[in-house]
């Protein structure tokens, strides 16, 4: 069960005057957006992250319109204070802990369900055109901006006003599920392994989002949640790099 969020509660108690169907409206438009470009642009990386602008525009917009929020207050939380040590400490465990989960579980995994690695490969460079350079710049802005867009995007924003709204249960389950929904987008097409594994992605990854929305709920937790997704990412990817063969020669 979550901490307590003081925040949350008030929030709920003044009854927001934006309705939950606003906030399911606009959390959809990146979701809208990345199926088009997967439609239209289906090998094109960039057109397919376009939809990173939405779930930018979106929370800012969001935070200035309708919370008043003005300078970088509109772009990420920094009037929460920041985590103490020991939850600078839990975001960095859990981040382990995910790299060491992922990197036993996923070649068990493969090697039952007779996924080979080097087909999940070309299935990614048949999709986003990458070579290992290439790949591992994307790495480092998946683990560095793009975390901290995510963050802003799920948890400071979808999962704080689903909470005020319907609970923090549903926020934390909502949002957690429309984080794992769109990152499953990237095997979807894949056909063979792509179908095999898209479910374990799905829960995986909503678990991923449910920590994080727990750990947000500490003091100044977001920024520890920002870290524990970008180290988790960092580490990762890194590691599926290798396991899929982009540097092994």
């Amino acid at each position: 069960m979550p901490p307590p969020d003081p925040a949350g509660k008030q929030r709920q108690l003044s009854k927001p005057a934006v309705g939950a169907g606003v906030v399911v409206v606009l959390a959809l438009l990146p979701f809208a957006l990345k199926a088009a470009a997967l439609a239209w642009f289906s090998s094109n990386y960039l057109a397919q992250s376009a939809y990173k602008v939405l779930q930018f525009i979106v929370p800012v917009g969001w935070r200035r319109r309708v919370d008043r929020a003005s300078g970088w207050r509109s772009i990420w939380p920094v009037d929460e204070p920041l985590p103490t040590a020991a939850t600078w400490l839990v975001a960095v465990v859990l981040a382990l802990l995910t790299i060491a989960l992922a990197a036993v579980l996923i070649p068990w995994v493969a090697g039952r369900s007779g996924i080979d690695p080097r087909e999940l490969r070309r299935h990614f460079d048949a999709r986003y055109a990458l070579n290992p350079w290439r790949a591992a710049a994307v790495v480092a802005y998946l683990a560095t901006f793009n975390a901290g867009l995510e963050e802003l995007h799920f948890r400071a924003w979808l999962d704080r006003e689903l909470s005020a709204r319907w609970g923090q249960l549903a926020g934390i389950g909502t949002s957690a599920a429309a984080f794992a929904g769109m990152h499953t987008f990237i095997f979807t097409g894949f056909g063979g392994p792509g179908s095999l594994i898209l479910p374990a992605v799905f829960v995986a990854l909503a678990v991923m989002g449910v920590t994080w929305s727990c750990l947000a709920r500490l003091p100044g937790g977001i920024h520890a949640a920002w870290l524990a997704h970008g180290l988790t990412d960092a580490g990762f990817l890194t590691w599926g790099l290798f396991w899929l063969g982009y540097f092994s020669g």
